[in-house]
């Protein structure tokens, strides 16, 4: 799964514990410094980067769980050429 390098970057303000070039899809945002205060921040973050809302449903443990759940619920959501940078 390629993480786009403008996802990448707005996550990565969000995870203390992490780099822009250090993160995996497979990497577990809670262990990466990600608390519920941050959720909610880089939530706020993407759907700006993105012009894009989540849904209440999308807004889960699993979702938040790691870089890649996380990517594929936005990543789902966002216009193909809005993230042309993967």
């Amino acid at each position: 799964m390629d993480i786009p390098h403008t996802f990448r970057k707005t996550l990565v303000t969000h995870l203390p514990y992490a780099t822009d070039e250090g993160i995996a899809p497979t990497d577990d945002l809670a262990a990466l410094g990600l608390d519920s205060m941050g959720v909610v921040q880089l939530l706020t973050d993407l759907e700006e980067t993105y012009g894009v809302d989540l849904p209440d449903e999308l807004i889960t443990e699993e979702t938040f769980e790691t870089v890649g759940s996380l990517w594929a619920a936005v990543g789902a959501l966002v216009p193909a050429e809005r993230f042309a940078d993967a």
